[in-house]
């Protein structure tokens, strides 16, 4: 099967949903296969997951394959983290949990989103990109383990600012 028809095809069987602290100890296994994602102990997940409007998950099937969290601040939208579990990488989860974010950020009225990302994580500049974030800044040596710089990511959501 062609990939665009892959593609379209797992994007008909997803479910994105609000994070519950259920759903914990699977996102945790994400990031423990992820380490370009940002390193969070299950506690902090959990109290994401209590608190927190901007946290969501994606299931393929019934399971649990990806998440994002962020939040809103004033009229932005930060993505504090994200991950797609490895072996469902590269095939339109992430942009679909992606799109879904930015379309609630803009419903809550978020002028802008941003996020940081590891500069050498090309799979997620990629995919930022294709969704229309634009570099607008660096932090150097952001990162630890490796060291490495962050690579600030920009886009207008719409507004007035």
């Amino acid at each position: 099967m062609p990939a665009s028809r892959e593609a379209s095809k797992v994007a008909s069987l997803l479910a994105i949903r609000k994070l519950a602290r259920s759903d914990v100890p699977a996102v945790f296994a994400i990031l423990q296969e992820s380490p370009e994602a940002a390193a969070w102990s299950q506690e902090s997940l959990l109290q994401l997951a209590s608190a927190d409007p901007a946290a969501w998950v994606v299931e393929l099937n019934g399971v649990l394959v990806g998440f994002l969290i962020g939040r809103i601040a004033a009229d932005e939208f930060e993505i504090l983290n994200m991950a797609v579990s490895r072996a469902h990488r590269r095939s339109g989860i992430g942009s679909r949990l992606l799109e879904s974010a930015l379309e609630f950020s803009r419903t809550v009225g978020s002028a802008r989103a941003y996020l940081e990302v590891r500069a050498s994580n090309g799979s997620a500049l990629a995919l930022y990109k294709r969704h229309g974030f634009t570099e607008c800044g660096r932090r150097a040596e952001y990162y630890r383990d490796p060291l490495e710089d962050a690579l600030l990511l920009c886009l207008r959501l719409g507004g007035t600012h």
